[in-house]
């Protein structure tokens, strides 16, 4: 070895490490270059085994070689055989190092033997195990031991995704001889653990001799287990492990209260935590091999939740540890898996049942049946687990110990309650305890009906009864907390229950009292009965809504922040309500506002005040002109927000929704909010990095204002120069295109001629390269925006100039296309050459004369094309456009589109070319065709969401109108066209050349031609 080159990598590895970024970017790029050398490797596996060398370089070197052997230890580039084979012994002489200090490294390391066992293992790495095996039994370093466990799961794990049919017998093989080894193992020392927690020993002593080496075994058991058996309930040593769990972990948790040191109850808790994690992961990957264990499992599960006492203080740091908490979460969401799993439903693969099935129907179903399938047989042991007296017992627990509020969470409340609501609105259902247990509640309802219903109730009359609260002095704090945790289950539970609880009744005589008490700890009952609230909004009869409403309103003013904002929540239910009348609350209208607005004041956080801005939003969609009077008050609220530096880009983006929810209220010119409207819109569309988030927010916002303003002329220039960062958003993204485009059709219809005199050019590129994007969702928008164009500039001649490539484009995707395939999008395609027809049928036939048909030429890499034969002459040409043409008419489902073409392929008939003369029976036969089933085209309203815009002062609106008004589709009668048509076309070419051409159509064709008789 080259002893100059290793120092040089040595000092390399180091530098990498510095802290100057100039210095490590050049370190850093040399050691690219060297990772492309071969034989650089054999240097990295020297340095980390120097331990007289910097930690951190050797750390580096391990990291170095594990992207080596990723990137090219299958492909052979960078390593001979001969290295591969002096590098496999290499390794595992590193990982048999007692006094090794780098335990970062050697787990890099323990991966990198991993991914070359999933190549080299067994075929050139045949005493892989063996090896691994030896130093596990022989070394008397727990490190080393613990090394090569590790070594050997990451060996499992890699082996086991290799997919051919001679490794997965390998590999079962493999399974059943590690785990007849590791279950023996697991079994003595889990023996010897139980011994040593019944003798109340020091186990600190034992912590890497035994449990820590317990926990690296389990690891290996659940991998082989998951990925080396399949039929679980039929293998007697599987089934037998699992039994032994159910059997050794309640004796563990049994004594672990007597553990005093904290690390050492971690890692017990981690021991139990990784053996029960074997029971879900089986049953997640196999559910149908794991019937015949549902039962117990659900057992040993149910005892730990039944057990979990988070209210015995004197075993707080037991009861409250994270991994213990993480304990009881498995097995809340093992029950949870269980009751959801759609393999146990029958009618999993009917196409007509949308939802999962209740199990408690599906066993009741069970019972007529002669023939249990191993499915029924599921259901049957699901809904016999969850009968009357387990649900009890399980729902009440997760109730009083896991839903029910504890100080931590008070002491949250009580410091940063904007985080506290937060928290409550994340949702971690596999690692936090209360979000699982919601969720558990909720399906335990939703699939046992019946006896969730009543046991929810009977806990309501409970804890509302007299003898619970007759007076509410006396309530203890863990009774008012148990009280708050019974009232939330009417809100999880609302769907199951709200044919049941009376709950207006409930409102009346219960929670009016108790939100009228002044005992400060009652704060919770009240925030709670809030939250229910925004539930029940639709229970509460119309008698008692204005007492609700002065109720919300004066906790809005609440001092508690926790308490206020959940009154800000009802109070955006209450308004949200499909029943609500606008008309009722409006003189409660002013104070709502002026309080939420207030609450800006109180909160800091950009949750807070995201959410405050979406409840105006609801306000403003709501009440619509009626917020008129409040205009002043709102836009100061919005300069504030935006004009604040100091906030986060969440609520510039609320700023940016709820200013458009406000323009669509008001519903009028927004001229006077341009101070601010046009540099905050100028901003979030923007392409500067920092902003690209708000961009979605911020085009929307445009496209409200855009639609509302009275014209674009000379006095709005700020508005006209915002369109230069439409050329730049799309050609950057099609993310927004649908939008982007909304935005070009409010510029044509208001600049028109003018605007186009400036952006034309950019705008014609950028329809020409959205053409070349595969077919997308908003495609109709393009068409739409040439079909626009070609409406507003006159003569039709110049729009197609402008439009030259575009039309091009679109053409040769008419007749190279394949109709077959895209033929929705072929009819709009199709549908601008209908618009070139009806506006200026001359101008059609000088596209098709003028254009090149070298430019049909196949692109072998155009995938929109397909594979019809390309046109070599002009008549060629014609013949395919037409052919296709008529072919479309009948896919063509639009009656705007219909009428567009039979206008066009009347005023066709008038045209002197040889073309027309040889398809005048055709022609007059689908005008025929298409005219029989029109009727009167009308204008909807320009926004397609329902939004009515002003006709004194909407611009768009205005000329939209102007326009349709003066379409030939809306001006020109058919019925009399086509015949006016026909005899103009008989006067152009002669009666004799007329006659020979139609002698085909069919007489009752020809009378149909006619117009009907007045």
């Amino acid at each position: 070895m080259d002893q100059l080159e290793y120092s040089r990598i040595v000092e390399i590895l180091t530098t990498c490490l510095n802290c100057n970024n100039d210095v490590r970017k050049a370190a850093e790029d040399q050691l690219v270059h060297l990772k492309k050398q071969q034989g650089f490797s054999k240097y990295l596996l020297e340095i980390f085994g120097d331990q007289n060398i910097f930690y951190g370089a050797r750390h580096l070197a391990a990291i170095s070689f594990k992207s080596l052997v990723i990137a090219h230890w299958k492909k052979g580039s960078l390593f001979t055989e001969e290295e591969k084979n002096i590098y496999r012994d290499k390794l595992l002489v590193l990982l048999n190092n007692p006094n090794e200090t780098c335990t970062e490294g050697i787990e890099i390391l323990a991966v990198s033997i991993g991914k070359i066992a999933r190549n080299d293992y067994p075929s050139q790495w045949p005493n892989l195990m063996n090896v691994l095996l030896e130093i596990f039994e022989k070394s008397t370093s727990d490190r080393v031991k613990i090394t090569s466990l590790r070594v050997i799961k990451f060996v499992i794990k890699e082996v086991a995704s290799k997919r051919w049919f001679g490794d997965r017998d390998f590999f079962t093989q493999l399974s059943k001889n590690t785990f007849g080894y590791f279950i023996n193992v697991w079994k003595d020392g889990t023996k010897k653990l139980i011994e040593l927690l019944i003798s109340s020993q020091d186990l600190g002593q034992y912590k890497t001799s035994l449990i820590m080496l317990l926990n690296s075994i389990t690891k290996i058991l659940r991998r082989v287990v998951e990925y080396g058996y399949t039929d679980y309930q039929s293998s007697e040593e599987i089934c037998k492990y699992y039994f032994d769990i159910f059997s050794i972990v309640p004796e563990i948790m049994k004594y672990r209260l007597t553990i005093k040191d904290s690390s050492v109850l971690e890692l017990i808790d981690k021991f139990v935590f990784l053996n029960q994690k074997i029971l879900l992961r089986s049953q997640h990957v196999q559910p149908l091999s794991f019937i015949k264990l549902l039962t117990p499992t659900l057992q040993f599960f149910s005892n730990q939740i039944l057990l979990f006492n988070p209210h015995d203080t004197s075993k707080k740091e037991w009861n409250s540890s994270k991994q213990f908490l993480l304990v009881i979460t498995q097995g809340i969401n093992f029950m949870r898996e269980v009751v959801n799993c759609s393999s146990y439903q029958s009618s999993y693969d009917d196409p007509d049942q949308d939802e999962i099935e209740r199990i408690g129907t599906l066993a009741e179903k069970n019972q007529n049946k002669e023939h249990l399938t191993p499915i029924n047989l599921a259901q049957n042991s699901i809904k016999g687990f969850f009968n009357h007296d387990n649900l009890s017992s399980i729902l009440k627990a997760l109730v009083s110990n896991c839903l029910i509020i504890n100080s931590e969470e008070m002491e949250r409340w009580e410091s940063e309650p904007e985080e506290y609501i937060q928290e409550l609105q994340v949702e971690d259902v596999y690692f936090e305890l209360k979000p699982a247990s919601y969720n558990l509640f909720i399906l335990l309802m939703r699939h046992f009906h019946e006896d969730c219903v009543d046991i929810v109730i009977k806990m309501l009359e409970y804890i509302t009864s007299p003898s619970f609260d007759s007076r509410q002095v006396q309530l203890n704090t863990e009774q008012i907390c148990l009280k708050e945790a019974c009232y939330m289950t009417i809100g999880l539970g609302y769907y199951d229950l709200i044919e049941k609880v009376n709950f207006s009744d409930i409102f009346l005589k219960v929670f009016v009292p108790e939100l009228q008490s002044t005992d400060p700890r009652f704060k919770i009952i009240k925030r709670r009965i809030l939250w229910l609230v925004c539930y029940w909004i639709g229970k509460i009869p119309d008698q008692l809504k204005d007492d609700l409403v002065r109720l919300l309103l004066g906790f809005l003013k609440d001092s508690d922040m926790v308490v206020a904002l959940t009154a800000m929540d009802a109070v955006k239910s209450y308004i949200d309500d499909l029943e609500f009348d606008y008309v009722a609350y409006q003189p409660y209208l002013q104070d709502t506002l002026q309080l939420i607005i207030g609450l800006f004041n109180r909160t800091y956080s950009a949750t807070a005040k995201s959410n405050l801005l979406a409840a105006l939003g609801i306000i403003f969609i709501k009440f619509n002109e009626n917020i008129k009077p409040f205009t002043p008050l709102i836009y100061k609220l919005f300069e504030s927000l935006w004009n604040n530096g100091e906030e986060e880009a969440m609520v510039k983006s609320a700023v940016l929704r709820s200013f458009s929810f406000f323009l669509q209220a008001l519903n009028n010119d927004p001229t006077l909010f341009f101070p601010l409207l046009l540099p905050i819109i100028n901003f979030s569309i923007s392409d500067k990095d920092s902003v690209l988030y708000l961009r979605e927010d911020g085009l929307e916002l445009w496209f409200q204002t855009m639609v509302r303003v009275p014209s674009l002329n000379s006095s709005n220039t700020a508005l006209l120069e915002l369109f230069n960062h439409w050329p730049t958003i799309m050609s950057e993204t099609l993310e927004f295109g649908e939008q982007c485009f909304k935005i070009l059709d409010t510029y044509l219809l208001l600049g028109q001629i003018d605007f186009l005199r400036f952006y034309g050019s950019k705008v014609s590129y950028t329809i020409e390269s959205v053409l070349d994007e595969s077919f997308h969702d908003w495609y109709e928008r393009v068409i739409k925006s040439i079909d626009r164009i070609l409406q507003i500039v006159q003569p039709t001649t110049d729009a197609i100039i402008m439009l030259e490539a575009c039309i091009n484009k679109i053409l040769k995707m008419v007749i190279c296309g394949n109709e077959e395939d895209n033929s929705i999008v072929m009819v709009d395609y199709l549908s601008v050459f209908s618009r070139i027809l009806t506006m200026d049928p001359t101008a059609f036939f000088k596209i098709l004369d003028h254009i090149p048909l070298q430019y049909f030429k196949q692109d072998s890499e155009d995938d929109s094309l397909g594979s019809k034969p390309i046109p070599t002459t002009r008549k060629e040409l014609y013949s395919t456009f037409f052919d296709t043409y008529f072919e479309m008419i009948d896919r063509t489902g639009s009656l705007e589109q219909r009428k567009l073409i039979g206008i066009g392929l009347s005023n066709l008939l008038t045209v002197p070319r040889e073309e027309v003369l040889e398809l005048l029976g055709t022609i007059i036969s689908m005008v025929v065709g298409v005219r029989g089933d029109l009727v009167d085209v009308t204008q909807d309203s320009y926004c397609n969401d329902g939004t009515v815009l002003s006709q004194e002062t909407s611009g768009v609106q205005i000329q939209a109108d102007k326009i349709f008004n003066n379409d030939p589709i809306n001006k020109i009668n058919l019925s009399t066209y086509l015949y006016q048509k026909i005899q103009e076309s008989s006067n152009v070419f002669g009666i004799q050349n007329f006659e020979n051409a139609i002698k085909n159509v069919h007489p009752s064709v020809l009378e149909l031609a006619k117009p009907p008789p007045q």
